[in-house]
């Protein structure tokens, strides 16, 4: 009789721990301190804007304005027709600088209606010199500059690894390949807009 009575108990117990409702994860965050995740729409609490992202600004109903395929600067700005000064665009998400931008063109009275659109492009990087296959490539989080050159089918029989060099918003970094496969932990991260090349070995 206690053998079936802790046998009913048992089952109620687990039939009860079933049920629980597990709560939802409104921050995007899988566990404590993780970043939530890219807003497709770019809404408020998505992507932020930042250096180098690179931008298409579509203008609705205005004649005098053309798609503009633009990429943030170094300082977070962008360069608009008929606004004189630089726009802050970095620290922002795609909707807010829509709204920005609408209510720059109307506050100066230089629309007095106007609808824009911004998105963001994809991000890319290009490898030149000495690969198998250089060329323009999409940018994934967390590329490195081995994965990217391996991403290009490796380096030439004549590429000289101890000579790779990174041009980024005008300035020029250099990298051997070489002590970078031995030690994986001193990579660099690739950012979009990067040129990577693969200088050639001179016998």
């Amino acid at each position: 009789m206690r053998t079936c009575l802790l046998s009913i108990v048992l089952l109620l117990s687990f039939l009860l721990t079933g049920c629980v409702i597990q709560p939802i994860n409104n921050s995007g965050a899988s566990e404590a301190g993780a970043p939530s995740s890219i807003s497709e729409s770019g809404d408020v609490g998505g992507y932020t804007i930042k250096a180098s992202d690179p931008l298409y600004i579509r203008f609705a109903g205005i004649t005098d304005q053309p798609p503009l395929e633009i990429a943030v600067d170094e300082n977070g700005e962008i360069n608009l027709l008929h606004i004189d000064a630089p726009v802050l665009a970095a620290g922002m998400t795609t909707s807010e600088l829509e709204s920005k931008i609408e209510r720059l063109y109307m506050d100066e009275g230089i629309y007095k209606n106007v609808s824009v659109n911004v998105t963001m492009t994809a991000k890319v990087f290009y490898v030149q010199g000495e690969v198998n296959a250089p060329g323009q490539f999409q940018l994934m989080s967390g590329t490195t500059l081995l994965q990217a050159i391996a991403g290009a089918r490796g380096p030439t029989a004549f590429a000289n690894l101890k000579k790779v060099t990174i041009s980024r918003q005008g300035k020029v970094y250099t990298y051997d390949i070489k002590k970078l496969e031995r030690d994986p932990s001193r990579d660099v991260k690739i950012e979009a807009g990067d040129v990577i090349k693969v200088w050639q070995t001179w016998y």
